[in-house]
């Protein structure tokens, strides 16, 4: 899978696959534990079911109805689809891991900015070693 496909909705849904790749799993068990809305899950199964790296079955209708409940689709991680989606985050995490001369990287550094409310709503001040800066959110 290309690292464009990797945001990091996607990133979070592996990471809950790769807790336990054996696991059978359903939805809302995935979107609880990823954090995320079904609007950015069903795209990254089918994009994984596509790859081969999960399988989906549906449950025992007759159990759906004794529980008084619409069946469920389960999705499990393949054996191919656990190898490759731990590859795909080691790519990941190296690609956006910060530059060894990152200040951060110094002990004792601290950020010289912080984010304070606008007064526009919607708005956010950003001060920026002393200077300001303003932004609109979703502008």
């Amino acid at each position: 899978m290309d690292q464009k496909h990797l945001t990091p909705a996607m990133v979070r849904i592996i990471q809950t696959f790769l807790e336990d790749p054996e696991a059978k799993l359903f939805a809302t068990e995935i979107m609880k534990a990823a954090g995320i809305g079904s609007g950015s899950l069903y795209p990254a199964l089918a994009r994984m079911e596509a790859e081969d790296w999960i399988t989906q079955e549906s449950e025992d209708p007759e159990v759906a109805k004794a529980e008084r409940r619409p069946a469920r689709r389960y999705f499990q991680m393949t054996g191919k689809g656990a190898v490759a989606a731990h590859a795909a985050l080691v790519d990941y995490s190296n690609a956006v891991r910060p530059p060894a001369k990152s200040p951060a990287w110094r002990p004792g550094w601290q950020p010289t900015w912080r984010v304070t409310p606008g007064c526009i709503a919607g708005s956010f001040l950003v001060v920026v070693n002393g200077a300001l800066a303003s932004a609109l959110m979703g502008r």
